[in-house]
This record gives structure tokens, C-alpha cells and sequence, in this order.
């Protein structure tokens, strides 16, 4: 038999394209489904997105409330205290600045220590005029003070009373000669420095013996006062640091008289006194 094969091609075409067709729509079909699945996951991210968004609205409006009263009780307190933010941060940062500057001497070995302690004794004098202030009451600046304080006493707590060399009396020595050695005070005339330092093992500073032990003194120590020429006891007495008043001229005179001897209106430069305090 003979075979048309313009049929058959026509035949086939056909097939493929019907196949093609049914192929075609079902994809469409699914992408329909597939594009609402999508739209209405978007629909509802935007739902919860609106949500959010009020949530956040709410906690930003609950967040501002709060600030304000924050804000507004702070004022009543620096009110209370005699001060605005302004003022309680200026104090703030002295307290911080004071504390830098026994954090810096807290660096330093005990020698230098003793040398710089009337820093000390300024820094403590200026922490207790900001303790005057009404802005000390409140805590956080109590606490700060209080940690300051606690430093600076740890300081004095490593500080020697007063600094000192040990020299060891060799044959031929005399006060007068070991006062003017140049590796001791360079000057004779501080023989009475070194008498007065060593009054407990020295009856007479005419009478020393080889192989004694002397202090020699290199820094006066807080209860102490080196005599400078026309000083007399009522000056020294009434000098602030040493009793503040020159009427106690005599207490310091009692505290003193291994050193002065019998006549309290004759002493000596360089002579060591003890402050009593």
C-alpha cells in the first residue's frame, strides 16, 4: 500500500501541537495558583508589617513618656541639690579628676611619695570643699568621694613617717665633720640636724663612737619641722601647718625640750622639733 506522507506529516503536527497546547495551559494554571499563594503571603507580611508598626509607634510613644519623666524627676533632684545637669556634671568631673591625680600618684614609690605628700594633702583639701557642696549628697557622688578617699588614705598608708640614710660612724668622725660630707648635707653647720634626729642614742654631740648607726635625715617628715634661721617657737607654732596658733608655742616647747634645752627662746636653724598634734 502506498503511504501519503503529506498525511502522516499533517497527522503528526497536529499531535504535537495539541500536546503542545494541554502542556502550555497547565503551566499557566499552576503559575495562577502559584502568583496567589504569593500575593496573599505578601498581603499578609504587609498586615504584619502594619502591626509592627503600630507596636512600635506605641513603644517609641511609651519610651518618650518615660524619658520625659525621667527627665522631670532629674530636675526635681538637681532642684533639691541647688543645681541643673550642667552643674552636677562639672562636679562629676572634678571628682573624676581628682581621682586621676591619685591614680597618678599611686604610680610612684614611697620615697617620692613622701616628697610629694603636700599634693596629697591638696587633693584631699579639695575633695573635702566639693564634699560642701549640696551636689555631695547625692549617692553617686558620695560614692565617688568615698573610693577617692580610700585611695588617697591606701597613699599615707605607704609613705614612711619621715626619710633617712644610714650612716655608720667610722674613727675620727664628729658630728660637725659627717654634716659637711658631701654625699650627707654638704654643710657643718647641720650637725645639729643629725644631733637632733639621733637625740635618743646621742647624750652629747661631742661623744660619738665608731661603729654607731645615725640617721641621716633626707625629708622632714608630717610631725616634724626643720628650724630656719629667725624662726622662734610662737612663729613656728602659729604657722598653719604646725599648730595654727603661736599662743601653743609652749606645747610645742614640752614636746621639744630634749632638743631646746632649758631656754625656750634660744633654738636653733636646722634643729629637727616634733609637731604635736
Amino acid at each position: 500500500m502506498k503511504l501519503n506522507f503529506t498525511k502522516v506529516f499533517l497527522v503528526l503536527s497536529l499531535a504535537a501541537g495539541s500536546t503542545a497546547f494541554a502542556q502550555e495551559k497547565m503551566t499557566m494554571e499552576v503559575y495562577a495558583v502559584q502568583l496567589k499563594a504569593a500575593q496573599d503571603r505578601e498581603a499578609a507580611a504587609k498586615a504584619a508589617l502594619e502591626n509592627c508598626n503600630s507596636a512600635n509607634s506605641n513603644i517609641n510613644n511609651e519610651i518618650s513618656e518615660i524619658d520625659a519623666n525621667i527627665t522631670s524627676t532629674w530636675n526635681q533632684i538637681y532642684a533639691l541639690v541647688g543645681s541643673d545637669k550642667a552643674g552636677v556634671d562639672a562636679y562629676r568631673q572634678q571628682l573624676l579628676a581628682l581621682e586621676r591625680e591619685v591614680d597618678g600618684l599611686g604610680a610612684l614609690s614611697a620615697e617620692e611619695l613622701f616628697k610629694r605628700r603636700k599634693e596629697i594633702d591638696d587633693i584631699e583639701s579639695r575633695l573635702n570643699d566639693l564634699k560642701g557642696s549640696k551636689i555631695y549628697a547625692l549617692t553617686e557622688m558620695q560614692n565617688k568621694a568615698a573610693t577617692i578617699e580610700g585611695k588617697i588614705s591606701a597613699l599615707r598608708n605607704r609613705m614612711p613617717k619621715s626619710l633617712y640614710d644610714d650612716y655608720t660612724v667610722m674613727r675620727g668622725d664628729y658630728l660637725w665633720k659627717i654634716a659637711g660630707k658631701a654625699d650627707i648635707y654638704g654643710d657643718p653647720l647641720q650637725w645639729i640636724r643629725i644631733h637632733s634626729v639621733n637625740r635618743a642614742q646621742i647624750q652629747d654631740p661631742d661623744v660619738i663612737f665608731p661603729e654607731q648607726i645615725l640617721k641621716i635625715q633626707r625629708g622632714v617628715g608630717p610631725d616634724e619641722y626643720l628650724v630656719a634661721k629667725g624662726d622662734f617657737l610662737q612663729k613656728i607654732a602659729g604657722q598653719g601647718d604646725v599648730l595654727g596658733d603661736p599662743t601653743k608655742w609652749t606645747k610645742l616647747y614640752e614636746a621639744n625640750k630634749d632638743v631646746v634645752g632649758d631656754d625656750p627662746s634660744l633654738i636653733y636653724p636646722y634643729q629637727v622639733l616634733r609637731i604635736p598634734r
